[in-house]
C-alpha cells in the first residue's frame, strides 16, 4: 500500500450530504437538508451534473430576503464555489488542491463527470490523517 494507492474512491462519501434538483424550491431544499445536520444539500441537474451546493447560509440569506421558499429554486439560491475531484484522484494531491484553492465545497465525481459523494469536512480530516501516517511509515 502506498500514498499512491490511496484514492478518493477509498472513502465513504455517501454521509454528510443530501440531493436535490435545480428546480427543486428552497421549501423542499429546506426539508430535505434537516435529514442531514450539518451536512450540505448538493444541487444536481437531471444528467446527475453538480451545479452547485446549498448549506444552512444560503437558506438563511433567502430568509433574511423574504424570498418565497414555495416559489424561489435551489438554482437561484445555490452556492457555485465548488471544486470537483475524481474518484481515481490520489489522496495526497487531492489535498493539495483543496488548500490552493479553498472551495466552499468539494464533491467527487466519477470517470463520466455524475456526481459520486461529497468530500466533507470530516473526509478530509481522514485524508490527512491517512496521507500523513502513510508518510510516516514510508508506504
Amino acid at each position: 500500500m502506498s500514498t499512491e494507492t490511496k484514492t478518493v474512491a477509498d472513502l465513504d462519501l455517501n454521509d454528510e450530504h443530501i440531493t436535490a434538483g435545480v428546480g427543486d424550491t428552497l421549501q423542499e431544499a429546506a426539508r430535505r437538508l434537516l435529514t442531514v445536520p450539518g451536512g450540505i444539500l448538493v444541487v444536481l441537474d437531471d444528467n446527475s451534473k453538480v451545479k452547485g451546493v446549498i448549506g444552512y447560509k444560503q437558506l438563511l440569506i433567502a430568509i433574511d430576503k423574504e424570498v418565497n421558499t414555495k416559489t424561489a429554486t435551489c438554482g437561484e439560491y445555490m452556492e457555485m464555489d465548488f471544486m470537483e475531484i475524481k474518484l481515481t484522484e490520489e489522496l495526497a494531491s487531492v489535498l493539495k488542491s483543496i488548500r490552493k484553492r479553498s472551495p466552499q465545497a468539494v464533491v467527487a465525481v466519477d470517470e463520466n463527470g455524475d456526481f459520486s459523494g461529497y468530500f466533507s469536512p470530516s473526509d478530509y480530516k481522514e485524508s490527512r490523517a491517512i496521507v500523513k501516517s502513510l508518510k510516516r511509515l514510508k508506504l
